[in-house]
């Protein structure tokens, strides 16, 4: 296969994919494209150089891993939050992006259509289709990294090192993503909570925030707003705000050696007991053994 190296300039199908022109592309702080494979990093830090949004669909596979909470992630028109700890795959043809200028640190990865379908018939995953995210640990980002850092080297071999590691990230998240389960959400989009969303995300830091202070943000009864919340986003506005919160957590877990305590209070919570559970409840597992899973390779 011949292999075609860009960094940053350049136009080609895996590289475009990540934006909707050469003008949104240059915003990224690196791209680094083989000519089925291609690796993008956004770690935009103030709101004056944020990105602009934007809604597109194309014929790659695409992975958006979200390294800073995204508060809306749009996919197939319904809107999701986008947490930190999972990897949201976008299949060929789906219209997704991220709705909203955000202040974020993401990991785009796009995939050539006949690359990855024929390595899933590899794999012996032949015309399963991605449904909803799925976890990943610090395996799938040292690859990315690996990747990444073969772009900058002078290696005599970068071209073959490059393939052989494109191919090892496509088997992981073929691996990984076709593991889960359908996604059965079926948002009513009659019942825009667009701007709770966001009142959510810049308030969620904060202890005292309660569901009934968003309801009343929100304009609705109690009743009517819960109602209406769990149609636009799947999920109640208390877990909402748990899932929220809980991306943080995983964030500083990943990337911190802190105390679990000082975990839930960086994260809104006003006790370890209350934030030990709510993690429980979000994933199934404790933040003790969410840390060892993520470090386990």
């Amino acid at each position: 296969m011949d292999i075609i190296l860009v960094l940053e300039r350049g136009y080609m199908g895996v590289r475009e994919a990540h934006a909707l022109n050469e003008t949104e592309l240059n915003k990224y702080d690196s791209i680094y494209s083989l000519n089925f494979f291609s690796v993008a990093e956004n770690k935009i830090e103030t709101k004056e150089e944020i990105m602009k949004s934007f809604n597109h669909n194309h014929d790659e596979y695409e992975f958006i891993i979200p390294l800073t909470t995204i508060p809306l992630l749009f996919y197939a028109n319904a809107d999701y939050i986008g947490e930190v700890g999972f990897c949201y795959p976008v299949n060929p043809y789906v219209q997704h992006g991220l709705e909203l200028n955000l202040n974020s640190k993401v990991i785009s990865i796009t995939i050539s259509r006949e690359y990855v379908e024929a390595k899933k018939a590899t794999l012996g995953f032949a015309n399963q289709y991605f449904y909803t995210r799925f976890f990943y640990n610090r395996a799938l980002i040292e690859l990315i990294r690996t990747y990444q850092n073969l772009f900058l080297s002078d290696d005599i071999d970068k071209k073959f090192k490059l393939i052989n590691v494109a191919s090892k990230i496509t088997t992981y998240l073929i691996k990984n993503g076709l593991k889960t389960g359908e996604d059965n959400r079926r948002p009513e989009k009659q019942f825009n909570m667009r701007k709770v969303v966001l009142y959510i995300e810049e308030n969620y830091l904060d202890p005292e925030l309660t569901i009934e202070k968003c309801a009343e943000y929100s304009g609705y009864s109690m009743r009517y707003f819960s109602k209406a919340f769990k149609l636009y986003m799947a999920d109640t506005p208390i877990m909402h705000l748990n899932k929220r919160r809980i991306s943080e957590a995983r964030r500083i877990l990943q990337n911190e050696d802190v105390p679990l305590g000082e975990v839930a209070k960086r994260c809104g919570y006003k006790n370890f007991s209350t934030f030990s559970q709510a993690f429980n409840r979000v994933m199934g597992m404790t933040p003790t053994e969410y840390r060892n899973k993520y470090l386990n390779l």
